[in-house]
C-alpha cells in the first residue's frame, strides 16, 4: 500500500524537521509513503531542512493558504490514501496503522483523522465534532466544546491539521473549496463527503502532537482569517440570512478578539 503524507510549509522549518522524523520512524509494516511538501514561502525549501527524508517539494512561490496549497500539491499524490498534515504535528506510534485499519472496516468511510493531543497527552479542545451550523457555533462559544471521547466515533468534522482521505473521493469532491484562506475547509470537505454518502470517523486510538499556532505568530490577523471563513461557510451551507444573524450573535467575540485582544 502507498499512503501519500502531505504538508504545507508556512513560517515552519523547524517544526517541519521533527513532523518528518516522526513519520520515518512511524510507518506501518507493509506500507510505503509518498511525502509531498508545498512550500508557501517565497524563499525556497532547502534540503538540509528536510533532513534525511526523500521528501518531494513543490515550490507554491507564495502563500496560497492552507487549501489551495493542498490542492496544488495531491496533483502529484499517488497514494490510495492522502494524510494531510501540518508541520507543527508529530505522529505517535501506531497511529498511521490505526486510522488506515478504520478504512478497511467499510468503503463508505471516506476521512478518518485522530485524536490530536498536547505532550501532556491531553486531547485539544476541539478538533473533531458534529455538524457546524450558525446555532452550533454560538453555543459553542457560550458553552465550550463538546466531551472527550474514547472510541471511535462517527463525527461531522476533523481537523485538517492532521487528516486521511481517500484519495479518489478527494478527487471527486474537487479538492479543498479555494474560497478559504484558511479555517473551514476541512469542515467543509467533510460535510460534502457526508452529502454524496461517506462517513467521517475520529479514531481516538490513534494519536498525532499537535502543538497549534506555531505558524502564524499574527493572532487578530488569524482571527480575521477565522471569521472571514467562518462567514462564507455559513452563507455557502445555509445561506444569507441565517449567516447574517450568526454573524450579529457572535459581534461581542468578533470585536474583543480582533479589536481589543
Amino acid at each position: 500500500m502507498l499512503l501519500t503524507v502531505q504538508i504545507v510549509n508556512y513560517n515552519s522549518r523547524e517544526n517541519l524537521a521533527r513532523c518528518l522524523d516522526s513519520i520515518q520512524k512511524n510507518v506501518p509494516p507493509g506500507v510505503e509513503t509518498q511525502i509531498i511538501i508545498v512550500n508557501n514561502e517565497s524563499e525556497k525549501l532547502s534540503g538540509e531542512t528536510l533532513c534525511s527524508s526523500r521528501a518531494e517539494i513543490v515550490e507554491a512561490g507564495e502563500n496560497l493558504g492552507f487549501g489551495r496549497a493542498h490542492n496544488l500539491g495531491t496533483k502529484s499524490a499517488r497514494g490510495e490514501y492522502i494524510l494531510f498534515l501540518n508541520p507543527d504535528t508529530e505522529v505517535l506510534s501506531g497511529s498511521l496503522e490505526k486510522m488506515l485499519g478504520i478504512f478497511a472496516a467499510d468503503e463508505k468511510i471516506g476521512i478518518v483523522g485522530p485524536a490530536l493531543v498536547s505532550e501532556s497527552g491531553k486531547a485539544a479542545e476541539e478538533h473533531f465534532g458534529f455538524r457546524k451550523t450558525p446555532f452550533s457555533l454560538v453555543k459553542t462559544k457560550l458553552f465550550g466544546p463538546g466531551r472527550e471521547v474514547f472510541q471511535p466515533v462517527q463525527a461531522d468534522w476533523l481537523s485538517g491539521a492532521a487528516m486521511m482521505v481517500r484519495k479518489k473521493l478527494f478527487r471527486e469532491l474537487g479538492g479543498f473549496d479555494e474560497n478559504y484562506f484558511m479555517y473551514f475547509e476541512d469542515v467543509d470537505l467533510c460535510l460534502r463527503a457526508i452529502k454524496r454518502g461517506h462517513q467521517v470517523i475520529m479514531n481516538p486510538e490513534a494519536k498525532i502532537l499537535h502543538e497549534s499556532g506555531q505558524s502564524f505568530s499574527d493572532n487578530r490577523q488569524k482571527k480575521k482569517y477565522y471569521y472571514s471563513s467562518q462567514d462564507y461557510y455559513l452563507r455557502k451551507h445555509f445561506g444569507p440570512w441565517q449567516a447574517g444573524a450568526a454573524k450579529l450573535l457572535r459581534l461581542p467575540y468578533y470585536l474583543k478578539n480582533v479589536y481589543f485582544e
